[in-house]
């Protein structure tokens, strides 16, 4: 306990450290005792010392053990909210698995950093302190933060996972990018900033200027950099990975969550750090959605400084702004008026694009949008993880949105049959599971709901679980409609998901934008991908919507009547 007690000058962590030495070799602590009878010590000594001691640990032959230590360090589930309590144990056992499988050089200075923080201090904030330097426990952290369910406080800490992560200081960044880019910082007359504007799991960002010679003038722009310990580390991380999956594979019968596949939950995490790590290609995003955004008011995405550009350094105009929940904090119009330009730019344009293979932004969590203030305009960052919608799986999520809105079962089934991976034509199993699962939606509509989005997404949900098979790129899709209803709750919970797409869309039918303040793009970049026979059978649906609802509402009248006469039967037969 001396150590700790030396370095804090406060009550230790004792159940941490007593289990902390159990790990170490007999005799390991000699050296330690005779640097504490000492008449002076500093606590630089100490702490060399202390770290010197638990290098002697045998790490592989401990492994348990070090597990059982870092449960205790990080009793995680306590975190998790009862919504979700199923999901406790996996937390918990992803966490021990992961730290106690790290290399001794990444984790014995963790266990030490453990042991040198102050008792009180909350375990959230130990989290965070745990995980830095680890993408992969970062990354779970972005998308569990994403969860309007967690205890807020919480969630506040991991939502600093998204731009408040401290792993790489600024003269590494600096060392980094005049290591790669030394000749071109004297041609270009290039000047670093002092400071890390903003940082990520995988990347950090610093600003700077240059003389630009297409145009002659000093320019601000911003130098994405991949940290340097990352190509080190991230081996032994998609390792790590790999390992957890056959973990929860092999002792799935431990834990209540035979419906969810947790192997396709790992795999997203290792598809978002390998997508987060390939430079070259969200260089290549970033030109395509320039092109894309660059003639429509109100919104922009930086532009690629490719002279500058390395295979780990992208360098990109500087975009001024806020993050999206921070804009505007007393103006609740303003705020209405933002929510409104992400739905519009991360859901109506890519879904309504002319192009035959739609690009979208597949990670548009809060750290990701920021606001302009002064326009407003919205500000798009961070294109390293997209995916594209082929023009017939938008028309099908077109159809498949306004099947449900017009509460018609036979286009529904029709609209999964082409978002549907299974040929349902052919696999009568599979169709009666489709069917079962739309029966069982309208039956339980109320007569006075409007289905939305919200609705949409749940059918898709179950559809899905039910083993079904859709397409990565749907799945991706859902997966952004989840994160951006996240963000609207933060930023404008009033917003209405579905007028704002439809108004979408009359503006560009009508190519009409008369005392408008939202996106505008020209017609050349809209299409509404529904066929005109496609409108015909839904204009002719529409025309018996009415017929439709009234004959469900009448059959859940009379549902429900003989519900209450079987109550009603068996409990006279009963008291009988």
């Amino acid at each position: 306990l001396a150590p700790t007690i030396l370095m804090n000058n406060q009550a230790a962590n004792t159940a941490i450290i007593q289990k902390m030495l159990t790990l170490l070799p007999a005799g390991s602590t000699t050296k330690l005792l005779t640097l504490l009878a000492a008449q002076e010590i500093v606590p630089a000594q100490l702490e060399a010392v202390t770290r010197e001691i638990v290098e002697t640990i045998d790490w592989e032959a401990q492994q348990d053990r070090i597990g059982e230590l870092i449960g205790q360090i990080m009793p995680l589930e306590t975190l998790v909210p009862d919504i979700y309590s199923e999901w406790r144990p996996i937390v918990r056992d992803a966490v021990v698995f992961i730290g106690s499988r790290l290399s001794p050089a990444r984790l014995a200075p963790k266990l030490i950093e453990q042991m040198m923080l102050p008792v009180d201090l909350p375990l959230e904030q130990r989290l965070i302190i745990l995980i830095a330097q680890v993408p992969s426990l970062q990354k779970i952290g972005q998308i569990v933060a994403r969860n309007q369910n967690l205890d807020p406080a919480f969630r506040k800490e991991l939502t600093r996972l998204e731009n408040a992560i401290q792993d790489i200081t600024p003269a590494q960044m600096q060392n980094e990018i005049e290591r790669q880019l030394g000749p071109q910082l004297a041609a270009y007359q290039i000047e670093l900033d002092e400071i890390i504007q903003a940082e990520a799991s995988v990347s950090a960002v610093m600003r700077f200027t240059w003389v630009n010679p297409d145009t002659g003038k000093r320019e601000k722009g911003v130098f994405k950099v991949l940290k340097p310990y990352i190509n080190t580390y991230f081996p032994e991380e998609l390792d790590l990975l790999q390992g957890l999956v056959d973990f929860f594979e092999t002792n799935r019968h431990n834990y209540e969550l035979s419906e969810v596949n947790l192997r396709d939950v790992f795999n997203d995490v290792r598809h978002l750090l390998e997508r987060e790590i390939d430079f070259p290609n969200e260089q290549a995003n970033l030109a395509i959605v320039y092109h894309r955004y660059v003639n429509i008011s109100g919104i922009r995405t930086p532009r690629l400084i490719r002279r500058l550009s390395t295979p780990t350094i992208t360098a990109m105009t500087n975009e001024g702004g806020v993050k999206v929940t921070e804009a505007f904090p007393k103006n609740r119009f303003k705020r209405m008026e933002v929510a409104a330009r992400i739905i519009e730019a991360l859901i109506a344009v890519p879904l309504f694009a002319a192009e035959e293979e739609s690009v979208f932004h597949a990670d548009p969590h809060a750290g990701n949008l920021f606001v302009d203030e002064k326009g407003p305009e919205l500000i798009l960052f961070d294109w390293a993880l997209t995916e594209q919608l082929s023009r017939e799986e938008r028309r099908h999520i077109v159809l498949f949105m306004l099947a449900v809105i017009l509460r018609d079962k036979r286009h529904m089934f029709k609209a999964m049959t082409g978002l549907s991976k299974d040929n349902l034509t052919k696999n009568q199993t599979k169709a009666n599971i489709v069917r079962r699962h739309l029966a069982d939606f309208i039956s339980q509509l109320s007569p006075l709901t409007l289905p939305g989005i919200a609705h949409v997404l749940t059918l898709l949900d179950n559809i899905i679980l039910s083993g079904i098979n859709v397409s990565a790129s749907l799945l991706m899709f859902r997966k952004v409609l989840f994160t951006l209803d996240g963000v609207l709750q933060d930023v404008a919970p009033q917003a209405p998901m579905e007028p704002i797409l439809a108004w979408y869309i009359i503006k560009q039918r009508t190519k009409s934008t008369y005392g408008l303040n939202l996106l505008t793009p020209s017609p050349a970049t809209f299409d509404f991908p529904l066929s005109n026979f496609d409108k015909i059978t839904l204009t002719l649906s529409a025309q018996l919507f009415g017929i439709r609802a009234g004959m469900q509402t009448a059959k859940q009248i009379k549902d429900k009547g003989q519900r209450k006469l079987r109550r009603i039967l068996f409990g006279a037969g009963r008291s009988t």
